[in-house]
């Protein structure tokens, strides 16, 4: 009942605020709020992930989180963050990040999220050390367009002398031209004494 109340305080809002502009999303939005008024929940709330599917698709690849964590995800939004970017000579780098803004591919009836990930490992100026493109794919097929989609890579540097460094990771959507990176600073450690 609570969600309900917020969506009917959500429609009004954005109804409100684009008066004066018609559009899909304002559309879908007064669609939801008709349909909430006849006690019709369920269609409004799919009036407005229509409203929702035209600003994500307008949207540019971008990243709601990207971090260090300490072990493989369990899912979408179920990982543990790394505490620090302190990292051993030698240690794995394991990196979590969630895209939104990307394209879906068909494939009958069949949603497809497809990527291509490069890296760069760069000084803090920006020098770049070492990059490497399409190292790696990243994709899946759902029966909805599928907007909980987590990137896990592991990164295996070898040989990184101690200091700071910055890893950019970049992703190429597949399904349209939209690119995105995000970036993440680290420090290698001088290896302790045995």
């Amino acid at each position: 009942m609570h969600g309900l109340r917020f969506l009917a305080a959500f429609s009004v809002c954005v109804m409100a605020a684009s008066a004066a502009v018609a559009g899909p999303i304002l559309d879908e939005a007064k669609a939801a709020e008709a349909l909430l008024s006849e006690g019709k929940a369920v269609e409004a709330l799919a009036s407005l992930e229509a409203a929702f599917n035209v600003a994500w698709d307008a949207a540019p690849l971008s990243f709601s989180e990207a971090t260090f964590v300490t072990g493989k995800p369990a899912g979408f939004g179920i990982y543990a963050t790394r505490t620090n970017t302190v990292f051993l000579p030698d240690e794995q780098m394991l990196v979590y990040a969630e895209p939104f803004g990307y394209s879906f591919g068909k494939d009958g009836d069949l949603f497809k999220i497809d990527f291509s990930a490069d890296f760069e490992l760069r000084t803090p100026r920006g020098q770049i050390l070492h990059a490497q493109e399409g190292f790696a794919s990243l994709d899946m097929v759902s029966r909805r367009r599928n907007k909980e989609f987590q990137v896990y890579i592991v990164y295996n540097f070898k040989g990184l002398k101690p200091g700071d460094y910055v890893l950019v990771t970049k992703l190429s959507d597949r399904n349209s031209e939209k690119k995105g990176e995000f970036e993440l600073p680290f420090t290698v450690a001088e290896k302790p004494a045995d």
